[in-house]
């Protein structure tokens, strides 16, 4: 990491992850390589139509019963929003010498299917190319995948330029969204994969029951009992005998909840206990101990979560809010960051990141047209 260019790039990341509860946009200043500003951040909330009809369309890919004119309006909508996010970004600059080089958009993904190949996240980096008259970098997966790779997650070179140089030794940096990942990083070696659910099982039953978006620090989680029984049949899912590199979609546990009897509350105890101890479980695949594990995301904020991930792993564990790093934006400042990657072809995936034969770069550049 200690390798630099001479150009350094202003690059918006837009995040919208597997919580699918909107969008989170950063812009940072960086080589590619090192950062060396982190700017200004805002995040803007999907409305609850927009939330429904993302299930929705989840749920259409999934059954293979896709409306594909609903599917276009909801990427124009999905757009219009992104660039709400951008503009609010550019207003809140107050350097006006301060030039936008590059913007990387995400997307939200739909439906993510290595092993048939697919990823999908919905967006129209076209759209905001042309509007902005800023070239885009979109579709950061699909490389990755038609080489053989996970597609997932991408986020481990940024952790390992984030957060090495504030530790010592290995580490875990864990980000909890719809999914969480795992990267551990000790030195030059940087290993990743998905662990298992994040708040996506959550949030899904507290919608459910409760008519509440998410469990707020982890209340209700705090109040109920795990079903020991239902937590040991979750945790004999085949996903946790597979070493990484792995990844899910958001929807893949929820095949188990379609016959669970469980009473609500105790329902959301245990997949919050579920969630912390897929995390604990996966730091055994790491080749040797780690001495920290430093919590991102939105679950950092589940007080239930973290502390039972303290309890059962026996860690230190902190989260990135503590230390100055934003949980929230460290998604987004990420895809800032790779947007720049994939820009100069540096690589995004790894071997022992995704599974990737060998590392390579990966995105689609859209310039503006005219």
């Amino acid at each position: 990491m200690c390798k630099k260019n001479v150009k350094k790039f202003y690059s918006i990341g837009l995040m919208s992850g597997t919580s699918m509860d909107g969008i989170d946009a950063s812009l940072i200043q960086t080589d590619g390589f090192m950062v060396y500003d982190y700017i200004l951040n805002c995040s803007i909330d999907y409305p609850v139509d927009i939330k429904v009809k993302l299930k929705e369309a989840s749920e259409q890919f999934h059954e293979k019963n896709i409306s594909w004119a609903d599917i276009h309006k909801l990427k124009r909508s999905l757009s219009d929003l992104n660039l709400s996010a951008i503009n609010e970004i550019l207003e809140k600059n107050t350097d006006r010498s301060l030039k936008v080089d590059l913007i990387g958009y995400h997307g939200q993904t739909v439906y993510h299917s290595p092993l048939n190949k697919i990823s999908i996240q919905l967006g129209d980096p076209k759209y905001l190319s042309n509007m902005l008259n800023i070239p885009v970098i979109f579709n950061f997966r699909m490389c990755d995948i038609l080489n053989g790779g996970q597609g997932a997650p991408l986020t481990p070179i940024y952790h390992a330029a984030r957060f090495s140089k504030a530790f010592q030794g290995p580490i875990a940096v864990v980000n909890i969204g719809g999914i969480s990942n795992m990267t551990y990083i000790d030195g030059e070696c940087v290993i990743a994969c998905d662990t298992g659910p994040g708040n996506c099982l959550i949030d899904d039953m507290m919608i459910k029951y409760f008519s509440e978006e998410f469990d707020h620090e982890g209340r209700l989680a705090l109040q109920g009992d795990v079903d020991s029984k239902f937590l040991a049949i979750l945790m004999s899912d085949e996903f946790f005998n597979q070493a990484p590199p792995k990844s899910l979609d958001r929807n893949y546990f929820h095949k188990y909840l379609k016959s669970c009897e469980e009473s609500p509350q105790n329902l959301i105890s245990t997949l919050s206990y579920f969630t912390a101890n897929t995390i604990v479980d996966a730091v055994k695949y790491f080749p040797t101990d780690v001495n920290k594990i430093i919590i991102c995301g939105g679950g950092s904020k589940n007080k239930y979560i973290t502390k039972k991930i303290s309890e059962l792993s026996k860690k230190e564990v902190i989260t990135s809010d503590s230390i100055g790093i934003s949980s929230r934006y460290v998604e987004s400042e990420a895809f800032a960051y790779l947007a720049v990657r994939c820009l100069l072809n540096l690589d995004i995936s790894y071997p022992t990141t995704t599974g990737i034969q060998s590392a390579m770069s990966g995105g689609s550049i859209f310039r503006p047209i005219g």
